[in-house]
C-alpha cells in the first residue's frame, strides 16, 4: 500500500500584494480619468486654463499612489508561501499609471 501524496501547505493571504492591487486599481483609475479630462481640455482649449494646476496636483497625487503601489507590489513578491499573483497584478498596474501620467504630460506639453 502507496502513502497519500503529501499536500502542500496553504498559502497564507498576501496582504501587500491586495495592498498593491487596491492601490494600482485606483491609481490606473484616477489618472486614466484625469487625463482623459486634461486631453479633451487641451483639444477645446477653452477651459484647460482655469483647471490646468487642479488636474495636475490630482493627476500627479494619483500617480504617486502608484508609486507607493509598485513599492508595496515589490514587496509582496518577497514573501515564503504566499500567492504573489496580486502583487504582480497591482504591480503592473501601478506602473501602467505612472507610464500614463507620463504619457498624458508629454501630449498636453505639446
Amino acid at each position: 500500500m502507496t502513502p497519500p501524496p503529501a499536500s502542500p501547505a496553504p498559502q497564507q493571504p498576501n496582504t501587500l500584494g491586495n495592498a498593491s492591487l487596491a492601490l494600482g486599481i485606483a491609481s490606473a483609475a484616477l489618472v486614466f480619468g484625469l487625463g482623459l479630462c486634461a486631453l479633451v481640455g487641451v483639444q477645446q482649449g477653452t477651459w484647460i486654463v482655469a483647471a490646468a494646476t487642479p488636474l495636475y496636483v490630482c493627476g500627479a497625487s494619483s500617480a504617486f499612489l502608484g508609486l507607493i503601489g509598485a513599492a508595496v507590489g515589490l514587496g509582496g513578491l518577497f514573501g515564503s508561501q504566499r500567492s504573489k499573483a496580486t502583487a504582480v497584478v497591482g504591480l503592473v498596474l501601478s506602473l501602467v499609471a505612472l507610464c500614463l501620467f507620463f504619457g498624458v504630460l508629454s501630449a498636453v506639453g505639446r
